[in-house]
């Protein structure tokens, strides 16, 4: 990172967003919203193309501040900025911005979605609690279908329903396989790889919350995610979610990817849920333990 100069501060960057029809399936509250992981893909090809030598496979202090709502399908593309700034020790802020325009006063205002922090730090993968792949579920696993996991629990459309195996939800953990998407949804993701498999291990843990907690968790914040080696699109990966414990409405996970070899691919610490609905997303009373 030593290539990278310091700037006097933050610069931003126009930033044109493809309206995908595919993102029609991601949904909130009946509203069709950018994905966390394809901001995260955005922020980081935006600063690949600033700072070269940038260290975009590591990250932290990632937030999701607001959703980003998208427009109808017929509509393009949807404007934005990316705003970065190189820090003195040596990585790199970013941040996702769109700007509004009050209907009333006309005034105008940036509204910030997702930022983060690339580089900076010595990739610690090799140090990272490794994960047995196929190690025996306990026997309190309670299985949950796929096909109950998307009717009932995470109500995506086909695009984003990419847990591919039941899920096993125990008391401090949740398995599953999730796939890469296909190829031709998952070729323009250059950065930062297929940005399936992690919204996929989302939606398991999302059910883990609600059988647990009684709460529908979205992702809010990442304290690190180190990507070893990129997802790709048309493979399966092994998701393993594991709970930390709460901090005030934050439920807290780790959470790896293996390939189907056993080679650990990504690695979240840190991963920060909660109910983002104010309350108007409920649990269906059959996947509650409690």
């Amino acid at each position: 990172m030593e290539d990278i100069p310091a700037i006097a501060g933050p610069r931003r960057h126009a930033l044109t967003i493809p309206n995908d029809p595919v993102l029609q399936d991601h949904r909130f509250l009946g509203q069709a919203v950018l994905p966390a992981v394809y901001a995260l893909e955005h922020l980081a090809r935006t600063v690949g193309r600033a700072f070269p030598g940038a260290a975009v496979m590591f990250s932290e202090a990632i937030q999701f501040d607001k959703f980003l709502a998208l427009p109808t399908a017929e509509i393009a593309d949807v404007n934005a900025f990316a705003e970065i700034a190189a820090l003195p020790d040596g990585g790199i802020e970013a941040v996702l911005l769109t700007r509004h325009v009050a209907a009333r006063s006309g005034m105008t205002r940036m509204k910030a979605h997702v930022r983060c922090r690339f580089g900076a730090a010595v990739d610690g993968g090799d140090a990272l609690t490794p994960v047995v792949a196929g190690r025996e579920a306990p026997a309190e696993t309670y299985t949950l279908p796929v096909d109950r996991l998307y009717a009932e629990l995470v109500p995506f459309g086909p695009a984003f329903q990419n847990v591919v195996s039941p899920v096993q939800l125990g008391p401090d953990s949740a398995r599953a396989v999730v796939s890469g998407g296909e190829s031709a949804r998952g070729g323009r993701f250059v950065q930062l790889g297929s940005p399936f498999p992690l919204d996929a291990a989302f939606h398991a843990a999302c059910a883990w919350s609600q059988r647990f907690h009684g709460v529908v968790a979205f992702p809010v914040a990442m304290e690190q995610r180190w990507i070893r080696h990129r997802t790709q699109p048309g493979k399966h990966y092994h998701a393993d979610i594991r709970f930390r414990g709460e901090a005030g409405r934050l439920l807290l996970f780790d959470l790896w990817l293996h390939d189907r070899e056993g080679r650990l691919c990504e690695y979240i610490r840190g991963l920060a849920m909660r109910d983002v609905s104010g309350g108007r997303l409920q649990p269906p009373g059959w996947v509650r333990c409690r």
